[in-house]
């Protein structure tokens, strides 16, 4: 299963210094925040921008802000790979994907965690990948919420290996085999990692 280490969960003093620690991984995710959608501001165009010339990985960008559409533009010229939005940003998800695709990167449709994963069904052969939030942005301790497994099991069955599955909140250990059992295909982890004197040793160890 692949590990997406998030950005937002780094030492935000020492950004550069946390990619480094990551050298040979593959991927990286970063989280945009409007502190619209979400109540949290995380990473500006700049901060993004500056990362992509530290970053050898895949970067994959979570868009949790009210209009995806104004970001896509800057994201394909940094040169991110993948993008995310946000099923409860639009009510147009072809648009956006159809955006997305124009610009050569690849299309995830995010979800929060209380809504339920058959409102991508329809687009499945059109996306790469589901993000399923497990937490919320609550401001606390952000803790996996156990209702993600059957979204996981439903989707894929549903998907029939046709798509990934992402997760994204307060995955540990435990939450780690959980999902991958329910037949995730990756998981963005932040502290678990980042905590961690060495980060890539935590995710080699896993």
């Amino acid at each position: 299963m692949k590990i997406l280490p998030s950005l937002a969960s780094a030492n935000q003093m020492y950004l550069g210094e946390s990619i480094r620690l990551l050298e040979g991984h593959p991927y990286l995710h970063i989280d945009i925040e409007d502190g619209n959608f979400v109540p949290n501001i995380s990473f500006g165009m700049k901060t993004i921008r500056a990362a992509a010339q530290l970053c050898t990985a895949k970067m994959d960008v979570h868009l949790m802000v009210t209009n995806p559409e104004n970001y896509l533009d800057d994201l394909a010229e940094i040169g991110v790979a993948a993008i995310a939005f946000h099923w409860e940003s639009t009510g147009y998800p072809m648009r956006m994907i159809n955006l997305i695709h124009k610009f050569g990167m690849q299309v995830g449709i995010a979800l929060n965690p209380c809504t339920p994963y058959s409102v991508v069904l329809p687009y499945l052969d059109k996306i790469e990948y589901v993000l399923l939030m497990s937490s919320e942005p609550d401001e606390e301790s952000e803790s996996f919420q156990n209702l993600t497994l059957d979204k996981i099991r439903g989707l894929s069955q549903a998907a029939q290996g046709r798509i990934d599955i992402i997760v994204d909140g307060g995955i540990g250990k435990d939450e780690y085999d959980r999902v991958k059992q329910a037949g995730a295909t990756a998981v963005v982890m932040g502290r678990t990692i980042f905590q961690a004197e060495s980060p890539i040793s935590v995710i080699k160890g896993w």
